[in-house]
């Protein structure tokens, strides 16, 4: 006999209603219940707190269910990849910048922070420092940006290229750890009454009587590698005269007029004094570059 019918026997309509309902409930509740624990265990199962490296104790877990997986160490597969380390977006300056092909030999190089690096350049027989910012004397619109320890930065019409040292022709004492040079503007004019007593007329004398400097100052070459960088000058018998150009013993005399020493022969260099109305050296002082000038 149906059970809805022996209830409905024995029980009133009512009470059989009532027990259906709470019957139903109690279903509802029970698939409530199996729903969330299906939800909680697909959205964060559980899993070994450590790799189980004993093999009689992963059989022993796992029973006759097949062959054991290690779900730490899937889960650690990099699935999309593995991020690169340390990859950061590269600025301008830290991208490779092209050598350029434009014919300038870097022969000393004074680095420093911000703007004050110096670096000594040589164009076309020309030697001359320039500072960062500075206008380079070489066709076209070129700038020097950076002074770093073995090459130069410079502007090229408004592209970045590199200049590395030429360690070949490197100036001595030049280092990347010697202090920013300091460029010595100030001009020392040799028609000056105290310089005159000296010397009297200075182009005349340079042209005329050479040999009558020799009481006031010596010279002498310095070579590096066999090959001649300068030449250092010394105060003489009479010393009054070094001191009115503001010169120090072993100065060394890098160029005259841009034109560097060791390319210059010393009938040129004194055929270069005579036609001119003022001259600039590039002197190495310790391990600075100095930039003095005197008008005749």
């Amino acid at each position: 006999m149906d059970r809805s019918v022996i209830l409905i026997k024995f029980f009133p309509p009512r009470v059989v209603n009532l027990v259906n309902v709470l019957l139903w409930a109690a279903l509802l509740a029970c698939l409530a219940g199996l729903c969330w624990q299906i939800s909680a265990w697909l959205r964060d199962p559980a899993l070994p707190s450590a790799v189980v490296k004993d093999d009689r104790q992963s059989i022993s877990s796992t029973g006759n269910s097949g062959s054991s997986y290690d779900v730490q160490s899937l889960l650690g597969v990099p699935l999309f990849g593995v991020p690169p380390v340390g990859e950061v977006a590269a600025t301008e300056s830290e991208k490779e910048v092209r050598r350029s092909t434009l014919k300038i030999t870097v022969i000393g190089l004074v680095a420093g922070n911000d703007e004050k690096g110096v670096a000594v350049l040589r164009h076309a027989n020309k030697t001359k420092a320039y500072s960062v910012g500075e206008k380079i004397e070489v066709p076209g619109s070129v700038r020097l940006l950076a002074v770093l320890p073995e090459y130069i930065i410079i502007e090229n019409n408004r592209k970045r290229e590199k200049i590395e040292l030429d360690k070949k022709a490197g100036l001595a004492g030049i280092s990347s750890a010697a202090s920013p040079s300091v460029d010595d503007n100030s001009t020392v004019n040799l028609n000056t009454p105290e310089i005159r007593s000296l010397i009297g007329d200075a182009r005349d004398t340079v042209q005329n009587s050479p040999l009558m400097l020799a009481r006031f100052f010596s010279a002498n070459p310095v070579n590096e590698g066999g090959r001649l960088l300068g030449y250092e000058i010394k105060p003489g018998r009479d010393k009054r005269l070094f001191e009115q150009l503001s010169l120090e013993p072993g100065d060394v005399v890098l160029s005259v007029n841009g034109q560097s020493v060791a390319d210059l022969q010393p009938q040129e260099l004194f055929k270069l004094m005579q036609n001119t109305t003022s001259f600039e050296l590039l002197v190495q002082r310790a391990d600075t570059i100095l930039t003095k000038r005197f008008d005749i």
